[in-house]
């Protein structure tokens, strides 16, 4: 996870990933980001969710819809938690969490698959979230 610090939201953990660029390709995307963000070269193996993100800004303009794509990936055995190359802002490192720093998830639906693990069949479409 991210590991990220801001002035107004506090401390709070986040997946890494971002924008495509054009012509790229999801999973090359998903590639590329772990790479910079958090200096991991990734296998990825499939796609588990799709949710909807709505995010207000402070004027109508700024407003936000986007779609988060969340796979299943791995890293190899030896990865340790770096901070990438290129990290997000607010970010100031890469960590593993447990069950119990789940609550420090963001987007809030990431607490929600987290908590679940893998218990269960996965929804893939998990419909819109505020955030």
């Amino acid at each position: 996870m991210q590991d990220k610090r801001h002035p107004v939201k506090g401390r709070y953990f986040t997946l890494p990933g971002g924008k495509q660029d054009p012509g790229e390709t999801l999973e090359d995307c998903l590639k590329r980001e772990c790479a910079e963000e958090i200096g991991a070269e990734i296998a990825v193996s499939h796609l588990m969710h799709v949710a909807e993100v709505h995010r207000r800004k402070q004027t109508a303009r700024d407003y936000q819809h986007q779609l988060d794509f969340i796979f299943a990936c791995s890293v190899s055995a030896d990865y340790e938690p770096v901070l990438g190359p290129h990290p997000d802002p607010h970010q100031v490192g890469t960590l593993w969490i447990g069950f119990e720093d789940a609550q420090q998830l963001r987007p809030l639906y990431v607490t929600k698959l987290f908590s679940l693990g893998c218990t269960r069949e996965p929804e893939v479409y998990l419909g819109p979230h505020n955030d």
